[in-house]
């Protein structure tokens, strides 16, 4: 008995419960069942379009019938089926593959299935998936395909047999008509307007015949690609590059981009970033004819200064999110007018990509294109993948894109700005609200990243233009800082020799006429900064190794990182004054118990009459530590006064920002300030000397890092002022003295 219907019976009973949330193998096995079942030479072997049934309800229609069952459902249907009986029918279970279950189910019909069809065998899937998810998206928006595809099913059965007699000009009319009758029934639930953007990033190892692949799409894309990386490029395949260059020349794809390489924006100044920009400006022009007008990046941070210079470059859009994992601030909308905080505004595109690799992606498609035309002005939807990594389901999509607009239309990011302009909701997003870029997880026999970063901070001061020397660096000063009210009674409680003392020994004291600092004698930190005359301690520092507890295990109150943070103990040995200008202390830091983990030098200098104490530390341990860096380091410790009213200020592209994060950048310099209006008279300055990142452990306590766990010797210059109006000449000046500090090993 020939089969005269092909079922692929389905794990759900109906679509309003359809499993889009399905894992990815489960997903990857129904999609293969599902787009398995519209070879066209099964289709002409049957005369009739496939249709499905659930999983555990046997066929209403006795009918013999060609069964595919997902493998991931075989054991729910094993069961159906012995209490169904099903006699006659022929079924396809237990194969995973659409290429292996489609040669399965032409096996099973037992020479009925004609060969043929094969070069558009894939649109037939593509028609299947389409068909699928359209009735997916229907049922999305309240409504359904019963009744709206009259003759569709005729229709297919019509062009398949076509292409299985190798009548291709006729399949390809009829496949034309099965695709427009779906696309008509978009007017009942959803007549918008949806684009799609297909956002493929390219990295070296996704050159060569994976970005020769996404070349050959059917719809336009967009490439995120560097300078440098296009350089490579270039350098490795000349012709891939020419032929990249055609593509983009007749507007098929986009390049997404614009700076050099992707060093953490938040590390960079302003003219560090412009400057990377203008160079990678250059080399885009050289090799692709043309720079981009769209900015996006797969890594390296983002930032509320990036409107102005994007504007300043040309640019028309950008892409909001990274493609690293980075989460960035929720703007509230898919499109967006992003407003710099420095000035600028531009349009953007600002919803999280979908996954191109993943089989739950295409499942989920219709929920997602429903939630945005339900939430969103207009319907965006993008998908990411690196170039040659998309899954064979996101190319059935772009297949469909092809013939129909079913599920919205392929567009580059320009095309998208230009056809949506005006639609962007306006968003403001404060500095302090985008993610620092932190470390990650040190490589064995790398580097120490924070010499790294500081290195780098020196080298970039070095370029930066008019830079001072460090005592001609402090302008704009404010008068001399005002005492602050109350004696701080928070110092002794902290680990590390924060302490105070009544009556300073006049030896352990620095002091010109902006500025007075005083070395603790027991431990040889900084017993208090202060103007001269003021009578309250504005900052303290104490240098320590911090290790971490374990966290509690699952069930266990929970703590903070902060919270198990342990210190050891700064304990001087000597503390002398080589000069009027010059104290030196020298220890060893030690745990609770008394262990020595190391010793430390701490040179204080006054520099000149400005109010500004050079700060040259270095430290010797005796074993490395291992942890996680911002959990386990060695640290500078400051301290301020925890009944004052005070803001912590970080620098970002060598502006002041206020922050309220526990982990962030500050490469160029802390700034600890009275809250409210600018009052650059009390301020308190830290020129951090280039290291990159610092933890807030308590509200008045912050660590910056000197060395990253593995580390066992360290040279760092930082400095203390008051009253500095503009720190950053001071941070850049501070930065070209970096000479000889660095760490090892």
């Amino acid at each position: 008995m020939r089969p005269e219907r092909i079922v692929v019976f389905l794990p759900c009973h109906s679509f309003e419960d359809f499993p889009t949330w399905l894992d990815e193998r489960e997903a990857d096995e129904l999609l293969a069942a599902w787009t398995a079942a519209w070879h066209p030479a099964l289709i002409a072997a049957v005369g009739h379009a496939p249709g499905w049934s659930s999983v555990e309800v046997p066929p209403a229609d006795p009918a013999a019938i060609l069964g595919i069952v997902p493998a991931a459902a075989d054991e729910r249907f094993a069961a159906m089926l012995d209490a169904a009986g099903l006699a006659g029918s022929r079924f396809v279970r237990g194969v995973r593959e659409r290429g292996a279950i489609v040669a399965a189910a032409v096996e099973a019909l037992e020479g009925e299935a004609r060969a043929g069809g094969s070069s558009l065998a894939d649109d037939f899937h593509a028609l299947g998936l389409a068909w699928l998810l359209a009735e997916l998206l229907a049922r999305r928006m309240r409504s359904s395909l019963d009744g709206a595809v009259d003759g569709f099913s005729s229709g297919v059965v019509a062009a398949a047999r076509a292409a299985v007699a190798g009548d291709d000009a006729a399949a390809r009319d009829g496949l034309h008509e099965c695709f427009a009758t779906l696309e008509a029934t978009r007017s009942r639930y959803y007549p918008v307007d949806v684009w799609l953007l297909d956002i493929v990033l390219l990295a070296e190892s996704t050159l060569g015949s994976r970005l020769a692949g996404e070349l050959g799409s059917p719809v336009p894309l967009a490439c995120v690609a560097t300078a440098r990386l296009l350089e490579r490029l270039g350098s490795d395949d000349p012709a891939l590059l020419g032929r990249l260059r055609d593509r983009v020349a007749a507007g098929a794809v986009e390049i997404v981009g614009g700076r050099e390489d992707a060093t953490p924006v938040d590390f960079q100044l302003l003219e560090t970033l412009r400057a990377s920009f203008e160079r990678g400006h250059a080399t885009y022009r050289d090799l692709l004819g043309r720079v981009p007008v769209t900015f996006g990046q797969c890594s390296g941070g983002s930032s509320a200064y990036l409107p102005g210079v994007l504007v300043e470059r040309g640019y028309r859009g950008a892409i909001w999110n990274l493609f690293d994992g980075t989460p960035l601030p929720d703007p509230g909308s898919s499109r967006i007018r992003w407003q710099g905080v420095a000035g600028g505004c531009i349009e953007a595109f600002a919803r999280p990509p979908l996954d191109a690799r993943s089989a739950g992606t295409i499942l989920q498609l219709p929920d997602k294109v429903g939630d945005a035309m339900d939430h969103d002005h207009s319907c965006i939807v993008s998908f990411a993948h690196y170039a040659g990594t998309a899954s064979p389901w996101f190319a059935d999509l772009r297949r469909i894109a092809a013939w129909t607009t079913l599920l919205g239309r392929f567009v580059t990011p320009a095309m998208l700005f230009a056809e949506t302009e005006h639609a962007g909701v306006p968003a403001d997003v404060p500095a302090d609200a985008f993610p620092p870029t932190l470390p990650g997880e040190r490589v064995a026999d790398a580097p120490d990243p924070v010499d790294i970063r500081v290195a780098a901070a020196a080298a970039e001061a070095s370029a930066a233009s008019a830079v001072p020397t460090l005592a001609a660096s402090v302008t704009g000063c404010g008068p001399a800082a005002r005492p602050s009210a109350g004696e701080p009674g928070f110092w002794a409680r902290l680990a590390g020799g924060f302490h105070t003392s009544r009556g300073a020994e006049a030896g352990l004291v620095l002091e010109n006429a902006a500025v007075r600092l005083e070395v603790h004698p027991r431990t040889g930190g900084v017993l208090s900064l202060r103007s001269p005359g003021g009578r309250g301690n504005r900052l303290s520092q104490a240098l320590a190794v911090r290790t971490t507890r374990p966290a509690p295990p699952a069930g266990g109150v929970w703590e903070s990182a902060e919270e198990r943070a342990e210190y050891s103990r700064m304990v001087a040995e000597r503390v002398d004054r080589e000069s009027g200008t010059l104290i030196v202390s020298r220890g060893v830091l030690v745990t609770g118990p008394g262990t020595v983990l190391g010793s430390f030098t701490q040179r204080f200098g006054l520099v000149g009459d400005a109010p500004l104490v050079r700060l040259d530390i270095h430290v010797d341990l005796r074993c490395p530590i291992e942890g996680p860096l911002l959990e386990t380091h060695v640290a500078c410790r400051f301290a301020w006064n925890e009944n004052d009213d005070l803001d912590l200020r970080r620098s970002l592209h060598g502006e002041s920002i206020a922050t309220s994060r526990t982990r962030f950048t500050a490469p160029h310099f802390l700034e600890v300030r009275p809250a409210g209006p600018r009052h650059e008279a009390d301020a308190v300055l830290i020129a951090t000397g280039g290291l990159p990142w610092h933890v807030r452990t308590t509200p008045h306590t912050v660590d910056s890092i000197l060395a990253a766990p593995g580390t066992t010797r360290m040279s760092r210059r930082l400095a203390l002022g008051l009253g500095i109006a503009t720190p950053l000449p001071v941070a850049l000046a501070l930065l070209r003295e970096q000479t000889g500090v660095g760490a090892t090993a």
